[in-house]
Protein backbone atom coordinates (compact mmCIF):
# COMPACT_ATOMS: atom_id res chain seq x y z
CA UNK A 1 0.00 0.00 0.00
CA UNK A 2 1.68 3.17 -1.11
CA UNK A 3 2.49 5.52 1.74
CA UNK A 4 0.34 8.64 2.41
CA UNK A 5 2.18 12.16 2.65
CA UNK A 6 1.27 15.43 3.42
CA UNK A 7 2.03 16.32 0.10
CA UNK A 8 -0.94 14.45 -1.87
CA UNK A 9 -3.35 16.15 0.65
CA UNK A 10 -2.81 19.35 -0.16
CA UNK A 11 -2.25 18.86 -3.57
CA UNK A 12 -5.80 17.78 -3.66
CA UNK A 13 -7.60 19.91 -1.41
CA UNK A 14 -5.12 23.04 -0.98
CA UNK A 15 -6.59 25.24 -3.87
CA UNK A 16 -10.68 24.75 -3.06
CA UNK A 17 -9.15 25.70 0.78
CA UNK A 18 -7.67 28.65 -0.51
CA UNK A 19 -11.51 29.73 -2.32
CA UNK A 20 -12.76 30.34 1.43
CA UNK A 21 -10.09 31.10 3.88
CA UNK A 22 -7.42 33.87 3.61
CA UNK A 23 -3.18 32.21 3.77
CA UNK A 24 -0.91 34.12 4.89
CA UNK A 25 2.63 34.51 2.84
CA UNK A 26 4.42 32.16 5.14
CA UNK A 27 1.55 29.51 4.97
CA UNK A 28 1.45 29.79 0.88
CA UNK A 29 6.00 29.32 1.46
CA UNK A 30 5.53 26.84 3.65
CA UNK A 31 3.02 24.67 1.27
CA UNK A 32 4.87 25.64 -1.98
CA UNK A 33 8.02 23.42 0.01
CA UNK A 34 6.27 20.81 1.05
CA UNK A 35 4.29 20.24 -2.24
CA UNK A 36 7.60 20.55 -3.99
CA UNK A 37 10.11 18.22 -1.83
CA UNK A 38 11.19 15.56 -3.38
CA UNK A 39 9.74 16.01 -6.41
CA UNK A 40 12.50 17.19 -8.48
CA UNK A 41 10.59 20.44 -8.54
CA UNK A 42 13.48 21.42 -6.30
CA UNK A 43 16.05 19.66 -8.44
CA UNK A 44 17.93 16.12 -8.47
CA UNK A 45 20.15 14.18 -6.81
CA UNK A 46 22.67 11.66 -8.86
CA UNK A 47 23.82 8.28 -7.29
CA UNK A 48 25.65 6.13 -8.96
CA UNK A 49 26.92 2.49 -8.12
CA UNK A 50 30.39 1.48 -7.03
CA UNK A 51 30.21 -1.78 -8.42
CA UNK A 52 28.18 -1.62 -11.25
CA UNK A 53 28.15 2.21 -12.59
CA UNK A 54 24.03 2.02 -12.33
CA UNK A 55 22.87 5.37 -11.93
CA UNK A 56 19.54 6.93 -10.52
CA UNK A 57 18.00 10.52 -9.63
CA UNK A 58 16.25 11.32 -6.36
CA UNK A 59 14.30 14.37 -6.22
CA UNK A 60 15.70 16.93 -3.67
CA UNK A 61 14.14 17.45 -0.01
CA UNK A 62 12.95 21.07 0.80
CA UNK A 63 14.51 20.95 4.01
CA UNK A 64 11.72 23.10 5.38
CA UNK A 65 10.98 23.19 9.50
CA UNK A 66 7.87 22.35 8.76
CA UNK A 67 7.79 19.33 6.81
CA UNK A 68 7.53 15.87 7.76
CA UNK A 69 9.68 14.38 5.42
CA UNK A 70 12.47 16.01 6.35
CA UNK A 71 13.21 16.20 10.02
CA UNK A 72 14.79 12.29 10.06
CA UNK A 73 18.48 13.67 9.59
CA UNK A 74 18.19 17.42 11.38
CA UNK A 75 16.53 15.51 14.81
CA UNK A 76 19.70 13.22 14.04
CA UNK A 77 22.16 16.05 13.98
CA UNK A 78 20.73 18.22 17.02
CA UNK A 79 20.79 14.71 19.12
CA UNK A 80 24.91 14.37 18.32
CA UNK A 81 25.21 18.38 19.15
CA UNK A 82 23.59 18.19 22.71
CA UNK A 83 25.00 15.20 23.85
CA UNK A 84 28.00 17.14 24.00
CA UNK A 85 25.78 19.40 26.53
CA UNK A 86 24.46 16.77 28.60
CA UNK A 87 25.05 17.08 32.15
CA UNK A 88 25.32 14.03 34.94
CA UNK A 89 22.51 15.15 37.18
CA UNK A 90 18.75 14.56 36.81
CA UNK A 91 16.35 16.87 34.76
CA UNK A 92 13.16 18.49 35.42
CA UNK A 93 10.27 18.67 32.70
CA UNK A 94 8.20 21.21 32.96
CA UNK A 95 4.99 22.37 30.92
CA UNK A 96 4.22 25.79 30.55
CA UNK A 97 0.34 26.16 28.50
CA UNK A 98 -1.30 29.08 27.82
CA UNK A 99 -4.96 29.04 27.97
CA UNK A 100 -7.05 28.63 25.46
CA UNK A 101 -8.59 32.19 25.51
CA UNK A 102 -5.15 33.44 24.19
CA UNK A 103 -5.34 31.34 21.17
CA UNK A 104 -7.13 33.98 19.68
CA UNK A 105 -3.92 36.46 19.49
CA UNK A 106 -2.05 33.50 17.40
CA UNK A 107 -4.34 34.31 14.62
CA UNK A 108 -3.40 37.71 13.83
CA UNK A 109 -0.64 38.60 16.30
CA UNK A 110 1.67 34.92 16.75
CA UNK A 111 4.38 36.30 16.76
CA UNK A 112 4.77 38.71 19.75
CA UNK A 113 2.21 36.17 21.64
CA UNK A 114 4.98 33.82 21.25
CA UNK A 115 8.07 35.72 21.99
CA UNK A 116 6.21 36.91 25.07
CA UNK A 117 5.66 32.92 26.34
CA UNK A 118 9.50 32.41 26.25
CA UNK A 119 10.17 35.92 28.23
CA UNK A 120 7.42 35.36 30.44
CA UNK A 121 8.39 31.59 31.58
CA UNK A 122 12.24 32.75 31.93
CA UNK A 123 11.08 35.60 34.03
CA UNK A 124 8.98 33.48 36.20
CA UNK A 125 11.80 30.64 36.86
CA UNK A 126 14.46 33.66 37.39
CA UNK A 127 12.24 35.26 40.09
CA UNK A 128 11.87 31.43 41.91
CA UNK A 129 15.72 31.21 41.44
CA UNK A 130 16.29 34.62 42.65
CA UNK A 131 14.29 34.72 46.01
CA UNK A 132 16.00 31.01 47.22
CA UNK A 133 19.23 32.60 46.32
CA UNK A 134 19.65 29.60 44.08
CA UNK A 135 21.71 31.05 41.40
CA UNK A 136 21.78 30.89 37.60
CA UNK A 137 19.48 28.05 36.06
CA UNK A 138 19.82 26.15 32.55
CA UNK A 139 17.28 25.87 30.45
CA UNK A 140 16.41 24.15 26.99
CA UNK A 141 12.79 24.93 25.85
CA UNK A 142 10.45 24.30 23.02
CA UNK A 143 7.47 25.62 21.65
CA UNK A 144 4.78 23.21 20.99
CA UNK A 145 0.83 25.00 19.35
CA UNK A 146 -0.56 21.69 18.74
CA UNK A 147 -2.25 19.10 20.37
CA UNK A 148 -2.37 15.32 19.22
CA UNK A 149 -6.16 16.50 17.15
CA UNK A 150 -4.37 18.95 15.39
CA UNK A 151 -5.85 21.63 17.71
CA UNK A 152 -4.62 25.02 18.93
CA UNK A 153 -3.07 24.12 22.16
CA UNK A 154 -0.16 26.50 23.03
CA UNK A 155 2.45 25.57 25.27
CA UNK A 156 6.31 25.35 26.01
CA UNK A 157 8.05 22.24 26.96
CA UNK A 158 11.28 22.66 29.46
CA UNK A 159 14.10 21.03 30.11
CA UNK A 160 16.01 22.21 33.08
CA UNK A 161 19.24 20.14 35.15
CA UNK A 162 18.90 19.81 38.16
CA UNK A 163 21.58 22.64 40.05
CA UNK A 164 22.30 25.82 39.46
CA UNK A 165 25.77 28.11 39.27
CA UNK A 166 26.09 30.16 41.80
CA UNK A 167 27.74 33.70 41.65
CA UNK A 168 31.01 32.06 42.09
CA UNK A 169 30.44 29.78 39.66
CA UNK A 170 29.79 26.60 41.70
CA UNK A 171 27.71 23.88 40.62
CA UNK A 172 24.56 23.67 43.66
CA UNK A 173 22.67 20.42 42.76
CA UNK A 174 18.84 20.36 43.46
CA UNK A 175 17.95 17.31 45.15
CA UNK A 176 14.67 16.95 45.17
CA UNK A 177 11.73 15.63 42.82
CA UNK A 178 10.29 18.62 41.89
CA UNK A 179 12.08 22.26 41.19
CA UNK A 180 9.66 24.68 42.33
CA UNK A 181 5.50 24.44 43.37
CA UNK A 182 3.18 24.57 40.10
CA UNK A 183 0.57 26.16 42.05
CA UNK A 184 2.70 29.21 42.49
CA UNK A 185 4.49 28.83 39.24
CA UNK A 186 1.06 29.22 37.78
CA UNK A 187 0.19 32.66 39.70
CA UNK A 188 3.75 34.21 38.85
CA UNK A 189 3.71 32.99 35.14
CA UNK A 190 0.52 34.82 34.49
CA UNK A 191 1.64 37.58 35.87
CA UNK A 192 4.38 37.72 33.68
CA UNK A 193 2.88 36.87 30.67
CA UNK A 194 0.12 39.27 30.60
CA UNK A 195 2.63 41.77 31.54
CA UNK A 196 4.52 40.97 28.77
CA UNK A 197 1.87 40.91 26.01
CA UNK A 198 0.93 44.44 27.56
CA UNK A 199 4.41 45.74 27.29
CA UNK A 200 3.88 44.44 22.99
CA UNK A 201 0.84 46.41 22.95
CA UNK A 202 -1.69 43.27 22.41
CA UNK A 203 -5.21 44.30 23.25
CA UNK A 204 -6.59 42.00 25.75
CA UNK A 205 -9.98 43.86 26.52
CA UNK A 206 -11.98 41.58 24.81
CA UNK A 207 -11.05 38.39 25.97
CA UNK A 208 -12.31 36.79 29.09
CA UNK A 209 -8.60 35.68 30.80
CA UNK A 210 -9.40 32.67 33.47
CA UNK A 211 -8.11 32.94 37.12
CA UNK A 212 -6.50 29.87 36.68
CA UNK A 213 -3.60 28.91 34.77
CA UNK A 214 -1.68 25.70 34.31
CA UNK A 215 1.58 24.70 34.71
CA UNK A 216 2.82 21.27 34.73
CA UNK A 217 5.49 19.02 36.38
CA UNK A 218 6.41 15.68 34.87
CA UNK A 219 8.30 13.06 36.65
CA UNK A 220 12.36 14.41 37.14
CA UNK A 221 14.16 12.58 34.28
CA UNK A 222 17.26 10.32 35.33
CA UNK A 223 20.31 11.43 33.33
CA UNK A 224 21.08 8.44 30.75
CA UNK A 225 21.64 8.30 26.97
CA UNK A 226 17.34 7.72 27.05
CA UNK A 227 17.17 11.58 27.93
CA UNK A 228 18.88 13.07 24.86
CA UNK A 229 15.89 10.44 22.97
CA UNK A 230 13.19 12.34 25.26
CA UNK A 231 14.74 16.05 24.48
CA UNK A 232 14.69 15.25 20.59
CA UNK A 233 11.08 13.86 20.73
CA UNK A 234 10.09 16.99 22.27
CA UNK A 235 12.39 19.41 20.56
CA UNK A 236 12.60 18.28 16.94
CA UNK A 237 9.26 16.67 16.40
CA UNK A 238 6.92 18.79 13.88
CA UNK A 239 2.92 19.08 13.99
CA UNK A 240 2.45 15.57 12.92
CA UNK A 241 4.10 12.20 11.79
CA UNK A 242 2.80 11.12 8.26
CA UNK A 243 2.70 7.72 9.57
CA UNK A 244 -0.27 8.94 11.86
CA UNK A 245 -2.31 9.52 8.32
CA UNK A 246 -4.64 5.99 7.88
CA UNK A 247 -7.07 7.55 5.13
CA UNK A 248 -6.58 10.47 2.44
CA UNK A 249 -10.08 10.59 0.29
CA UNK A 250 -11.37 13.38 -1.70
CA UNK A 251 -13.13 15.02 0.80
CA UNK A 252 -12.07 13.77 4.21
CA UNK A 253 -8.47 13.11 5.99
CA UNK A 254 -8.37 10.27 8.75
CA UNK A 255 -5.27 9.93 11.25
CA UNK A 256 -4.65 8.38 14.60
CA UNK A 257 -4.18 10.32 18.33
CA UNK A 258 -3.91 9.86 21.29
CA UNK A 259 -6.42 10.69 23.76
CA UNK A 260 -5.14 11.85 27.03
CA UNK A 261 -8.28 11.37 28.70
CA UNK A 262 -8.41 7.53 28.73
CA UNK A 263 -4.09 7.54 27.59
CA UNK A 264 -5.51 5.44 23.67
CA UNK A 265 -2.81 5.82 21.71
CA UNK A 266 -4.99 3.89 18.39
CA UNK A 267 -8.14 6.48 18.23
CA UNK A 268 -8.74 7.48 14.85
CA UNK A 269 -10.06 11.39 13.67
CA UNK A 270 -12.03 12.43 10.62
CA UNK A 271 -12.06 15.94 9.26
CA UNK A 272 -13.09 17.15 6.46
CA UNK A 273 -9.92 17.84 4.60
CA UNK A 274 -10.74 21.27 4.79
CA UNK A 275 -10.52 21.53 8.37
CA UNK A 276 -7.39 19.26 7.97
CA UNK A 277 -5.61 21.88 6.20
CA UNK A 278 -6.94 24.99 8.53
CA UNK A 279 -5.61 22.51 11.48
CA UNK A 280 -2.62 21.78 9.65
CA UNK A 281 -1.85 25.92 8.70
CA UNK A 282 -2.47 27.54 11.95
CA UNK A 283 0.36 25.58 13.55
CA UNK A 284 2.79 27.24 10.64
CA UNK A 285 5.34 29.54 13.11
CA UNK A 286 6.14 33.09 11.98
CA UNK A 287 9.74 33.84 9.70
CA UNK A 288 12.30 33.85 11.74
CA UNK A 289 11.03 32.24 14.74
CA UNK A 290 13.15 30.21 17.17
CA UNK A 291 11.00 27.28 17.96
CA UNK A 292 14.06 25.87 20.28
CA UNK A 293 15.76 27.90 22.56
CA UNK A 294 18.51 27.81 25.51
CA UNK A 295 18.60 30.06 28.76
CA UNK A 296 20.84 30.83 31.49
CA UNK A 297 24.00 28.24 31.40
CA UNK A 298 23.01 26.58 28.36
CA UNK A 299 22.35 30.19 26.30
CA UNK A 300 24.36 29.62 23.27
CA UNK A 301 26.98 32.48 24.22
CA UNK A 302 28.24 30.54 27.26
CA UNK A 303 27.25 27.30 27.04
CA UNK A 304 30.72 25.63 25.66
CA UNK A 305 32.48 27.02 28.46
CA UNK A 306 29.92 26.17 31.38
CA UNK A 307 28.64 23.26 30.73
CA UNK A 308 32.61 22.18 30.81
CA UNK A 309 32.97 23.95 34.24
CA UNK A 310 30.17 22.06 35.94
CA UNK A 311 31.28 18.90 34.18
CA UNK A 312 34.06 19.52 35.99
CA UNK A 313 32.69 19.84 39.15
CA UNK A 314 30.38 17.16 39.11
CA UNK A 315 30.88 14.46 41.41
CA UNK A 316 29.17 11.14 40.23
CA UNK A 317 30.04 7.41 40.73
CA UNK A 318 30.11 6.77 37.39
CA UNK A 319 31.46 8.68 34.29
CA UNK A 320 28.53 10.61 31.49
CA UNK A 321 28.44 8.39 29.10
CA UNK A 322 26.97 9.04 25.45
CA UNK A 323 26.60 7.34 22.54
CA UNK A 324 28.77 7.33 19.63
CA UNK A 325 27.64 9.81 16.99
CA UNK A 326 25.08 8.51 14.39
CA UNK A 327 26.48 7.71 10.97
CA UNK A 328 25.12 10.42 8.28
CA UNK A 329 26.56 8.60 5.40
CA UNK A 330 23.59 7.33 3.23
CA UNK A 331 24.18 3.61 2.88
CA UNK A 332 21.42 2.89 0.23
CA UNK A 333 22.25 -0.62 -1.72
CA UNK A 334 22.18 -0.68 -5.66
CA UNK A 335 19.02 -2.51 -6.86
CA UNK A 336 20.40 -4.08 -10.20
CA UNK A 337 23.28 -5.93 -8.94
CA UNK A 338 22.04 -6.30 -5.51
CA UNK A 339 26.08 -5.98 -4.12
CA UNK A 340 26.93 -2.93 -4.84
CA UNK A 341 26.58 0.73 -2.68
CA UNK A 342 24.47 4.19 -4.11
CA UNK A 343 27.09 6.79 -4.46
CA UNK A 344 26.37 10.36 -4.59
CA UNK A 345 28.24 11.91 -7.44
CA UNK A 346 26.48 15.29 -8.32
CA UNK A 347 23.24 17.52 -7.69
CA UNK A 348 21.44 18.99 -10.57
CA UNK A 349 19.31 22.10 -9.61
CA UNK A 350 16.55 23.41 -11.13
CA UNK A 351 17.97 25.48 -13.54
CA UNK A 352 19.32 22.83 -14.37
CA UNK A 353 22.86 23.46 -13.34
CA UNK A 354 25.22 20.80 -12.69
CA UNK A 355 26.98 21.11 -9.02
CA UNK A 356 30.46 19.29 -9.39
CA UNK A 357 30.83 15.73 -8.18
CA UNK A 358 30.88 15.97 -4.42
CA UNK A 359 31.56 12.24 -4.00
CA UNK A 360 33.54 9.91 -6.39
CA UNK A 361 33.09 6.19 -6.50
Amino acid sequence: MKPLHLADILNQGLADYQQTHKMSVQQKRVCDHIQSCRTGELGYQKWQCDQCGHQTEIGCSCRDRHCPRCQGTTTEDWVDKQSENLLPCSYFHLVFTLPHELNLIAQYNAKPLYQSLFKAVWQTLNKFANNRQHGQLGMTCVLHTWGQNLSQHIHLHCLIPAGSLSTKQQWQSVNKNYLYPVKALSTVFKGKMLAELKAQNVNLNSLNIPQKWCVYAKPCLSHSQQLLSYLARYTRKGVMSESRLVKHTTHSVSFKYKDYRDNNQNKVMTLDTEEFIRRYLQHILPKGLMRVRHYGFLANACRRRKVKLIKAQCKTGKPCTTKPKSDKKMHWPCTECQVGELKLVSILLPSRKLIEPVLTG
